[in-house]
């Protein structure tokens, strides 16, 4: 188990510390904490190990800073995370050893002596088996969403994750639209757990960057007061967060059913701009979310959209756009061309275009149901990957290419070889570009 540098900076004490390198090892790992003090000078610095976060006053080194250099050598050589200096002797080091620490990524901070050292060991230490805590069961709610379980093997899963959940359920999905970091929603779930006052029979759980509320009952449900309640226990405002709900179960062996319902109808509401949204509202996402990311809907997609984009980006046309909107507005094309600005008569043609270059097809019902659902699935990726990528949320497996450009950043996912989604209207050599609107 381990916690990042960064990760530990969100922590009681250490918050308070003050960077005196680059940030460039923010990224390391922190597996323990330690602290320097006769090793320095009875050279023993092997006892250090890799991932060591190192606490000291450098009481022994306070008349000569070639032995800080000398240790802080050490402690690269040794892999150690990095080191935090309390200021009674040194508040500031020579820039040669700073040089050093930013060339090797070593992070190095100065803390008040106010802090005491103890309170440091202690919270590093909570913070990583806290961390540990939160992924161990984090993952038996990932094994809920994508294993295709036993329901008696559900239920104990359940239970794993709270023994006093009761069978009547629903499961609430909750992420905030400007994400801050996963240290967060942990620090408001370990707020929620130190509280007295707290429902048992309810649980919340960090779950693929967001925070999953589950609420059980033995009687009928008061899931708008609960989930009200509990928001207002932990300080999350509702406004900030976009929320996806699953249906009403009466079997807590159906909990991998409602947690798949409320992830799509979270995810949903992503690709339609809602605050909020529950499973049995999202009407045909409740198969397209499931499928979205399969190797057969990309196919799909691929096969029936490919030609139209290709097209769009050697002539610059709008025959994507306007296919969308054709659909969106329920096949008036009177309605679309108002949109557009053009005459009716470039609608039906850029429609009539559409259907000749991914056809053929055996009547008009095939050519509006292959190619709306087609669209529905292209724009609930587009959407949803670019808001995971947005806020940090890179849980895609897909290659990403960055292509900077002057005045634009074209950012492609590549789901298939030769076929790239583009996240911006500007286009990207290699890849496709989804047309404004």
């Amino acid at each position: 188990m381990s916690i990042t540098i960064r990760e530990a900076l969100q922590l009681e004490y250490l918050e308070e510390f003050q960077l005196i390198t680059n940030d460039s090892g923010y990224n390391n790992q922190v597996t323990t904490v330690g602290i320097l003090d006769h090793e320095i000078i009875e050279n023993i610095m092997d006892i250090f190990v890799e991932g060591e976060f190192v606490v000291t006053t450098l009481s022994n080194a306070k008349n000569d800073i070639s032995i800080v250099f000398k240790a802080v050598k050490a402690l690269i050589y040794q892999g150690a995370a990095g080191l935090a200096i309390k200021s009674v002797y040194y508040d500031s080091l020579p820039e040669e050893i700073i040089t050093y620490a930013n060339q090797h990524q070593f992070p190095i901070f100065i803390f008040h002596p106010s802090i005491y050292i103890e309170h440091i060991i202690r919270t590093v230490f909570n913070g990583i088996k806290t961390k540990g805590i939160h992924e161990h069961l984090e993952a038996k709610l990932e094994t809920l969403m994508t294993g295709n379980l036993n329901p008696y093997i559900v239920r104990e899963v359940s239970l794993e994750l709270n023994s006093c959940f009761k069978n009547h359920h629903i499961t609430i999905y909750c992420h905030e639209k400007r994400f801050k970091s996963e240290e967060n929603i942990i620090r408001l779930i370990d707020k929620y757990h130190r509280l007295n006052n707290k429902p048992r029979s309810h649980g919340l759980f960090k779950f693929r960057k967001g925070l999953l509320i589950i609420l059980t009952y033995n009687e009928k449900p008061n899931i708008k007061s609960d989930f009200k309640y509990i928001l207002d226990l932990i300080g999350l405002d509702q406004s900030g967060i976009t929320i996806g709900k699953s249906l009403e179960k009466k079997q807590l062996m159906q909990l991998d059913e409602s947690l798949k319902e409320s992830y799509y109808a979270y995810q949903t509401a992503i690709t339609q701009n809602k605050q909020e949204l529950c499973f049995h509202e999202i009407g045909i996402h409740q198969l397209i979310m499931p499928l979205m990311d399969h190797t057969w809907s990309i196919k799909f997609v691929q096969d029936k959209l490919q030609p139209l984009l290709d097209y769009d980006l050697k002539y610059r046309s709008e025959l994507y756009l306007t296919l969308k909107l054709y659909f969106d507005y329920g096949l008036q094309t009177q309605r679309v061309a108002d949109h557009l600005f053009q005459h009716r008569n470039t609608i039906l043609y850029r429609v009539k275009k559409a259907k000749e270059l991914t056809g053929p097809y055996e009547h008009d019902l095939a050519f509006h149901e292959q190619m709306s659902l087609a669209i529905k699935f292209y724009e609930a990726q587009q959407v949803y990957n670019k808001q995971t990528l947005n806020t940090q949320c890179l849980s895609i497996t897909n290659s990403l290419t960055y292509k900077s450009l002057q005045t634009d950043t074209t950012i492609c996912v590549a789901t298939s070889p030769g076929f790239m989604y583009s996240l911006t209207s500007c286009s990207a050599q290699n890849g496709v570009s989804i047309p404004p609107g």
